[in-house]
């Protein structure tokens, strides 16, 4: 199935950015309240100020989580990268008292990251950051994978600040995702290695009905499973158990074929192969597009257990155990079931 990636034009966001003083006196420092998180959209090489696209979806893998350290050696939260099979997500969380007025993030190929001729970030000119009016202690950068390598540096550096009592702040501070320096003579800012993980496909695990002949006797089992195209019902005998003929119908109960005292049909039953010589495991493969979400599935083998030179010693009729076929004096059984999708 096709995959429609939404692919924004630039916007560009004039961002007004405080100047912080070294000194740390409250009525220096901005009055804000704190809302505990926010997230920007950033696709396809486009900043957007956005809504809901919050990393909602089950990650690839193991999210990766660095410490996120302010004025180098205090731990202020931390980093949060992980992705799924469309976007990266970087979340910047802080704790500890800690809140972010504002974020400044890198995501790339390290010979385009901003740095000065020292080797040192030059932080106003990193492609994503945001300003936080009110505080935050949470925020999402969301990537769109397509315009990204494999593998790539993350650069992710926030203003913190530490409140009191009545969220007043009392002190700030410059904070990084902990990882490599930039220069070791230099700034203690720092990097990090991330590589996109790898989703695992969605495996749909077959439901299974026993199959008994003569009304008691288990003789294997129905395995029922879908992927996205297509139903498979397989027949799986077991022991001296054989199939000569199978038997399917795979619908509504009430297009099963049936006579007049309302006994199922199998010989008029859509799906039905003679297996000459005698086989253990069949498997019928049927479009779904032909059934609607869910149905019955009724399933009917001539059984036979065979002697060590392969001759039939006993012959029976099976059926795959389930719900009884209603208004009948004769046995037998359907099972329910309704195709399976991904999340």
């Amino acid at each position: 199935m096709k995959r429609y990636i939404l692919k924004l034009s630039r916007l560009v966001l004039t961002l007004s950015f405080f100047i912080f003083l070294a000194s740390c006196e409250k009525d220096e420092l901005p009055d804000q309240k704190v809302t505990e998180n926010q997230t920007l959209e950033v696709l396809s090489s486009s900043v957007n100020e956005g809504e809901g696209l919050l990393n909602s979806s089950t990650p690839c893998g193991t999210p990766m989580t660095v410490d996120f350290l302010a004025g180098q050696h205090i731990l202020a939260g931390q980093i949060i990268v992980s992705n799924d099979d469309d976007y990266l997500y970087v979340t910047f969380t802080t704790s500890n008292g800690w809140v972010m007025g504002a974020t400044h993030l890198f995501v790339g190929d390290m010979a385009d990251l901003p740095v000065n001729k020292k080797g040192n970030p030059k932080i106003g000119h990193f492609p994503d950051k945001a300003t936080h009016n009110p505080y935050v202690t949470e925020y999402t950068y969301v990537f769109d994978l397509s315009e990204l390598n494999d593998c790539y540096v993350i650069a992710a550096h926030a203003e913190v600040y530490l409140l009191d009592d009545m969220g007043n702040p009392i002190q700030s501070e410059t904070a990084w995702g902990e990882g490599t320096p930039f220069n070791e003579s230099g700034s203690w800012a720092m990097y990090f290695s991330y590589c996109t993980q790898e989703c695992q496909p969605c495996i749909i695990q077959p439901e299974v009905f026993d199959i008994f002949g003569g009304q008691t006797i288990p003789v294997g089992n129905l395995s029922v499973t879908n992927d996205e195209q297509n139903l498979y019902v397989t027949f799986n005998f077991t022991g001296d158990w054989y199939m000569g003929v199978t038997h399917l119908y795979v619908g509504t109960l009430q297009n099963l074929p049936t006579n007049n005292a309302n006994t199922p049909i199998p010989g008029q039953f859509p799906y039905n192969v003679m297996h000459n010589p005698y086989v253990q495991t069949y498997t019928y493969i049927i479009p779904l597009a032909s059934l609607p979400d869910c149905y019955i599935i009724a399933a009917h083998a001539e059984a036979h257990k065979l002697d060590d030179m392969g001759n039939p010693i006993q012959s029976e009729t099976a059926w795959s155990f389930g719900v009884e076929f209603p208004n009948t004096n004769r046995w037998g059984w359907y099972s329910p079931y309704c195709t399976q999708v991904c999340p």
